[in-house]
């Protein structure tokens, strides 16, 4: 029974466990390489998503802003974007609170609802906000992503989470987003790295259009089927004990 009770509890956690999804940079080096030739990792145990960065060469020095596409409508295009209340809200915007901007167009179909934004070194800061047109203070702060290690643009490796109720989805759902990362300044200065996708356009206050952009699912709940199954397995193995 012990055996049967650990390799049901091995087989539970399996089945919830995180599933990791890798993403590469573009090869990019406009800012040096940090983002353009990094990776990121996510994973998720159901509610909450967890992400790795792997740093490529150079500093961590500017803000990779993740835009997300989690629900229906969403923005084609940062266009309305005029948020200049703080470095990543201007970051977000691809405008740096004055004349200066530049406009990313989403890839086709996609609805950016969210977006977050990576400043360790630049920011000491990781957040998660609601997109909205408007001027200062417009976009919708929801929480700190708990970016670790802050105040360090040389790590090797950045981590942090959010749950995925904060961007419009069930736990255990099944349900897939779509991502977009590029990675600007936080005057709005944008790079031609990014990840995860990728953009086209010319480094500096110019306009970019995304290329790609990658899917992530969120781990989905046990099916019945299956928990049936485990418990019919641990019945056969408790009769052949008793037997």
């Amino acid at each position: 029974m012990k055996s049967c009770l650990a390799f049901g509890a091995s087989i539970f956690a399996l089945c919830v466990s995180a599933w990791a999804t890798d993403y590469f940079g573009n090869g990019k080096t406009g800012f040096g390489g940090p983002i353009g030739q990094g990776s990121l990792s996510l994973t998720d145990d159901g509610t909450t998503i967890s992400g790795t960065l792997t740093k490529g060469p150079n500093g961590f020095n500017d803000a990779l802003v993740l835009y997300v596409d989690s629900v229906p409508g969403g923005f084609s295009a940062t266009t309305g974007f005029a948020d200049g209340g703080d470095p990543l809200r201007k970051a977000i915007s691809g405008f740096d609170g004055g004349g200066n901007r530049s406009l990313l167009t989403m890839p086709s179909g996609f609805g950016a609802d969210y977006a977050i934004a990576l400043g360790p070194a630049s920011d000491s800061y990781g957040g998660l906000w609601q997109l909205a047109n408007g001027g200062n203070n417009s976009l919708v702060s929801i929480s700190s992503v708990n970016l670790n290690p802050t105040g360090n643009a040389s790590a090797s490796t950045y981590t942090f989470s959010f749950d995925v109720r904060q961007i419009g989805l069930s736990p255990n759902s099944g349900q897939s987003i779509r991502l977009l990362g590029t990675y600007i300044s936080n005057s709005g200065y944008r790079s031609d790295e990014a990840l995860a996708g990728d953009v086209s356009g010319t480094q500096g206050y110019n306009p970019f259009t995304g290329t790609a952009d990658p899917s992530y699912t969120i781990v989905p709940e046990p099916s019945t089927g299956l928990l049936f199954g485990l418990a019919a397995f641990c019945a056969v193995l408790v009769r052949r004990r008793r037997t």
